[in-house]
């Protein structure tokens, strides 16, 4: 089963996402991902055995930490040098804990053959994913321009979910596997 660990985001924030690069959706050859979906991924596990799904719910339902606040940032791409593949939108705020949960991620996803990120870890919300070069240059001075009209906020993540993702034609769907309401310090 293919799944993913990630930080879900408030619809409102997911709305604004959409809204804001709604001008984009026509003009460009992007799969979009729809704002229903729109996450902070901690963990992308790929595909998984019962083991390691049932591992990763225990993590994800045991996780101890409060909201985390975030921002959105400017719009960005990967790579971040040549033909754009990704949409993203940056996020600030407190990356310290968004990366601490990667971490233990990880930890608890190695024993099951889940070799750790090699890149170096940005948190992001990815938007969208590039499927044709024509048009893609001009794609990142649309996004700088797109940025001016991003919510600065802040925001809490507040729920950490474990998704399947399902690959369809039509793209990916997500099922959620297990959840865990974060909690606000007492």
């Amino acid at each position: 089963m293919r799944c993913f660990v990630a930080f879900d985001l408030p619809r409102p924030v997911r709305n604004h996402l959409a809204k804001v690069t709604s001008p984009l959706r026509d003009r460009y050859d992007i799969r979009w991902v729809p704002p229903e979906q729109l996450h902070l991924t901690v963990l992308f596990a790929g595909a998984l055995e019962q083991r390691g799904v049932d591992a990763l719910a225990a993590a994800v339902e045991s996780y101890d930490a409060s909201p985390i606040k975030l921002s959105l940032q400017p719009l960005g791409v990967f790579p971040p040098k040549g033909i754009p593949r990704v949409v993203w939108s940056g996020l600030a705020g407190d990356v310290d804990a968004v990366r601490a949960a990667k971490e233990a991620f990880e930890v608890t996803a190695a024993p099951f053959d889940v070799p750790p990120e090699k890149r170096a870890f940005q948190p992001h919300v990815t938007l969208g994913r590039v499927k044709s070069p024509f048009g893609a240059l001009a794609l990142i001075d649309e996004l700088a321009e797109r940025s001016r009209e991003l919510k600065e906020k802040p925001f809490r993540a507040t729920d950490l979910t474990l998704y399947a993702s399902r690959l369809t034609p039509r793209g990916p769907r997500y099922e959620v596997l297990a959840r865990r309401a974060l909690e606000a310090p007492a």
